[in-house]
């Protein structure tokens, strides 16, 4: 094989990849999106509701595919990716509703933080031995933010997480360099 032949194929893999990150952070963000989600799960719909409605696919999907995704040394990186391309989106995001550009990299860099509190309390959760109990309980703290929130909102949204989470523990690396989300889905968009 020819240098250029080296090049050519290393870079119709990197584009590859990258088309599958974007696929699967707008499938994430579209079922995220979903306005079951916030009729049935009481998700407040406001600008951090949504970020949390986003962030709770983004974690549930990286730690439910993060052991298939080593199998794979071309798609290891693909959660890391999926966060960077979801914290640009927040960037632009912000710009878009008028944030100022000196205040907009503080802006990002603290929901970054969020977003990886999220993935530690998620991920702590799904190991306890009641993951939906201890899903629910991370709910109420992050994505709810401690309000007062009916019981079958927060652990109905901990239940279809957690039947999300185990589906994509079942997606084979094949689904995942496709993009596919949908072996999951749920009838409440989760």
């Amino acid at each position: 094989m020819s240098l250029f032949d080296t090049l050519k194929t290393k870079h119709q893999l990197k584009t590859a990849r990258k088309d599958t990150v974007f696929i699967l952070y707008n499938g994430l963000v579209d079922e995220a999106r979903n306005p079951n989600l916030y009729k049935d799960f009481a998700i407040p719909d406001t600008l951090d509701g949504r970020f949390d409605a986003i962030v709770f696919h983004i974690a549930l999907f990286g730690l439910a595919t993060n052991d298939t995704l080593k199998d794979d040394p071309g798609l290891a990186d693909i959660g890391k990716d999926i966060i960077g391309v979801f914290l640009k989106d927040m960037d632009r995001n912000l710009r878009e509703i008028g944030v100022g550009d000196l205040s907009v990299g503080k802006k990002v860099k603290k929901m970054a933080s969020a977003l990886y509190g999220r993935i530690d309390a998620y991920s702590a959760a799904l190991v306890q031995p009641d993951p939906e109990k201890a899903l629910d309980e991370a709910l109420k703290r992050n994505l709810y933010r401690g309000e007062k929130v009916a019981v079958k909102h927060s652990r109905g949204l901990a239940k279809v997480g957690l039947k999300k989470f185990k589906a994509w523990q079942k997606l084979d690396i094949s689904a995942i360099k496709a993009g596919t989300l949908n072996q999951g889905s749920s009838k409440n968009g989760v």
